[in-house]
């Protein structure tokens, strides 16, 4: 079942905004506010372009709908979050704590990789199928799903990936264990392509299978 958080984000999408129907997506709607609520300054239109990959209509057609929902205020310098949108973003920010490129080569996911923790969500994993299908429509090469437990990175069969005869390398767990205040029911995945925008596209449409 759906979360509420995930509802939300849909709603944005069916709106009832008397404008151009929307021609981007969930994901799209995430890259919006992870960029306006991580930003010490307003947020343009040409740098939320720049940052979702989407043409200038659609980026309008977007900051009116965020508007329009009430979770942004717009003016001459850009973009920022509502108290409304301050709060979902901290929502959302709360279900993904971390979304941030690494280096993953070693995995055979692409040129780029780019991961994503999904707080909590260890037990609505099956086989990491659903994320990497995800992954994969939304332009990724794949994705690459496990579940930290006990101190561990756990593949969807249970086993412990150190031992795991598909990974012969602790990398990049290391590095993501490095970044990440990780605990136990989390997981981790981390998605590859060959550009950095559908790497960080994939991994969160794949953590949004998880919401």
């Amino acid at each position: 079942m759906e979360t509420q958080l995930r509802k939300q984000i849909q709603a944005i999408l069916v709106s009832d905004y008397r404008g151009p129907k929307a021609s981007y997506g969930e994901v799209d709607v995430l890259k919006a506010l992870f960029a306006i609520g991580n930003s010490e300054e307003k947020v343009g239109r040409f740098k939320l372009g720049k940052i979702t990959d989407l043409g200038q209509g659609e980026v309008r057609t977007l900051i009116a709908r965020l508007k329009d929902a009430n979770l942004i205020t717009v003016d001459a310098r850009g973009s920022s979050l509502t108290d409304k949108g301050r709060k979902k973003f901290e929502s959302v920010t709360k279900a993904m704590p971390k979304s941030l490129p690494v280096e993953a080569r070693e995995l055979d996911l692409g040129k780029y990789s780019w991961f994503v923790i999904v707080r909590d969500r260890g037990t609505k994993v099956k086989k990491g199928i659903e994320q990497r299908d995800a992954a994969i429509k939304a332009g990724a090469t794949g994705a690459f799903t496990v579940v930290y437990s006990d101190g561990k990175f756990l593949i969807p069969n249970g086993r412990n990936l150190e031992d795991s005869e598909a990974i012969m390398t602790s990398e990049p767990w290391s590095t993501i264990s490095s970044l990440s205040s990780l605990k136990g029911d989390d997981v981790v995945i981390v998605s590859g392509a060959d550009s950095l925008s559908l790497a960080e596209e994939g991994a969160l449409a794949a953590a949004l299978t998880l919401l």
